[in-house]
């Protein structure tokens, strides 16, 4: 068998690519309810941790509230009670992340607390739905936001009588 040269084919045309630059597209400065709902987790979880004074709630663990954590007896992703201050209580690292929120503990000292009524209410309300809007944000944000500065004066007054 004789072998042949492979023919080359002749090389297409170069063809010019024009690249558009893109223009920046001026950001709107209209929040999203992303970040409504971001900012109204955050300063709601600065307040139970506040309001609980970083004692864990499932167990004797006492640290400064900065260093605590909020936890949830019915998760956080059910709207419905993600923001009900029953179901919101400090917890230290330990408890809610690495023990997945210690449920039994919680149910049990939740309804020492608040009574068996109250758990049995949380757990119905996860299943309901809710829709909310960027008003209902705003005006959460305030209201928390409001309650985080009195606990954050009173530390500051406190502090400053004792130097």
């Amino acid at each position: 068998m004789k072998r042949t040269a492979l023919k080359r084919k002749t090389p297409l045309a170069r063809t010019s690519f024009v690249v558009k630059k893109s223009v920046p597209k001026k950001k709107s400065k209209v929040k999203s309810q992303a970040k409504y709902k971001k900012e109204l987790d955050a300063v709601f979880s600065r307040f139970i941790r506040y309001r609980d004074d970083g004692q864990c709630f499932t167990c004797s663990n006492k640290q400064h509230p900065k260093e605590m954590q909020n936890g949830h007896f019915v998760p956080r992703q059910y709207l419905t009670v993600r923001w009900d201050e029953r179901n919101c209580n400090c917890q230290c690292y330990a408890c809610n992340m690495l023990y997945g929120g210690q449920g039994a503990t919680y149910a049990i000292r939740l309804a020492q607390k608040y009574g068996q009524n109250t758990v049995d209410y949380l757990e119905s309300q996860r299943w309901v739905s809710v829709k909310l809007d960027i008003p209902w944000y705003v005006e959460q944000i305030a209201i928390y936001t409001k309650l985080v500065e009195k606990y954050d004066n009173r530390g500051n007054e406190s502090s400053e009588e004792h130097p």
